[in-house]
């Protein structure tokens, strides 16, 4: 996956890392390809685990592009895949729940299509936190016409999106938990 592009002086997003959903959808695909006998049991464990590690969408893609879209009605393996999957997510959602109130929230300033706000702990960031696990300059958060993306500055202690380490440009949205080190917050939408 190649880093963003700054051709003709505007920054433009990268690949964007597949999200939870798009991944369930990715191994319901290829639990569907191994039950119908189109991918081996060593290809489907090998694909599985590229599914979880893969940091682009179009990586997710490829993993999936020689197999059908699965048939509406699940076999007994595809029904065990989304079982599973569905308590995981369950897991989650209530954990995110249970956090979500008391998280302090975060907005993102409107405005023009491009920007980039600051985080770290030197008083000339954009947004300035006074934590040990922060760094000095920690993480961007920058707007391009397809939305805010965020970015770790090569942090001591990390930049995570939902619970992620992010180690490339990232796209959040409201509702999105991100943390700068230990400091969590929860994005607003405007």
């Amino acid at each position: 996956m190649g880093g963003p592009s700054f051709g003709n002086g505007a920054w433009q997003p990268p690949d964007h890392r597949p999200s939870d959903a798009e991944r369930d959808d990715a191994i319901e695909a290829l639990a569907a390809g191994a039950e119908a006998g189109r991918l081996s049991g060593d290809t489907f464990a090998r694909r599985i685990d590229r599914a979880l590690a893969v940091r682009s969408h179009t990586e997710l893609t490829q993993l999936v592009s020689d197999l059908p879209i699965p048939a509406e009605e699940p076999g007994f393996g595809q029904r065990v895949v989304n079982a599973v999957s569905a308590v995981a997510h369950f897991r989650f959602k209530v954990k995110a729940a249970w956090r979500g109130p008391s998280l302090p929230r975060l907005s993102l300033p409107g405005g023009g299509p491009q920007g980039i706000l600051r985080i770290g702990r030197m008083p000339e960031c954009d947004l300035q936190l006074f934590d040990t696990t922060v760094s000095r300059y920690h993480a961007e958060f920058r707007r391009s016409p397809a939305g805010w993306f965020l970015v770790d500055l090569d942090s001591t202690n990390g930049t995570r999106v939902n619970g992620w380490r992010i180690t490339a440009p990232t796209a959040v949205h409201p509702g999105d938990e991100v943390a700068f080190g230990s400091v969590v917050f929860s994005l607003n939408g405007r």
